[in-house]
């Protein structure tokens, strides 16, 4: 099972601020393992129940969620959990596409010995998942650090900032049981090494070019599946 329910004793020496985000972390995992989906509510009492605690942990943990934006709320309606139209999921790919790619394009003449042989441990590790027979899960983790390396050169720390926490890390996150449907195991590989193989060859043009692409196909496939769950 990807993700367990737990309880929480009541216990006088915990602190408050801790109950709070370990059940921020409980309704994460809800909606990255799909059992809370985009537009569901989020229920209070719902909650209470099953974890046995107060309300206050829960609404400081639903202040947590809306604050990155995974909850959301309307006066005198429920809280729910955000969804996003499929232009809005497209369209923040596009962006992160282009934050990546110019963040990479303008600091690769910056990345010394270190910068490459962290990026080519990052793709070893995509060799190292590289079992088809796999799910794609089994890249995730992967997948971030070998983004996260790329980036490690740019001292635009702003561009870096807004890179990471794009909309896009949002909606694969609001979307995942979708997201891992995207592509199969060796297709998810293959397309890391077609931006491995730009990086390498350390030309600005065709890494900005590459990294684009690649965002861009994923926002196209994640928007399309997404409007074909609603129909």
């Amino acid at each position: 099972m990807l993700f367990e329910i737990f309880v929480i004793e009541p216990a006088m020496n915990k602190i408050r601020e801790t109950y709070s985000l370990k059940i921020a972390e409980y309704i994460r995992n809800l909606v990255r393992s799909g059992k809370l989906r985009p537009g569901d509510p989020v229920l209070e009492s719902s909650i209470c129940k099953k974890l046995q605690v107060s309300r206050s942990p829960i609404r400081e943990a639903l202040l947590i969620l809306g604050q990155q934006g995974i909850i959301s709320y309307e006066p005198q309606k429920h809280k729910y959990i955000r969804s996003m139209s499929p232009k809005e999921i497209y369209d923040s790919y596009i962006i992160a596409g282009v934050l990546e790619g110019v963040g990479v394009a303008q600091s690769i003449h910056l990345w010394t010995r270190k910068e490459d042989e962290n990026f080519e441990k990052a793709v070893e590790k995509f060799n190292d998942k590289a079992d088809y027979e796999s799910h794609i899960n089994t890249f995730a983790e992967v997948d971030e650090n070998f983004h996260l390396t790329l980036l490690s050169a740019c001292d635009n720390e702003r561009l870096v900032e807004i890179a990471r926490t794009s909309c896009s890390s949002l909606a694969k996150f609001l979307y995942y049981p979708l997201w891992q449907r995207l592509f199969s195991p060796k297709e998810f590989y293959d397309r890391h090494m077609l931006v491995a193989d730009a990086v390498r060859s350390k030309e600005p043009g065709l890494i900005e070019r590459t990294l684009r692409a690649h965002y861009e196909e994923v926002g196209k496939r994640l928007s399309e599946k997404v409007r074909d769950s609603v129909r």
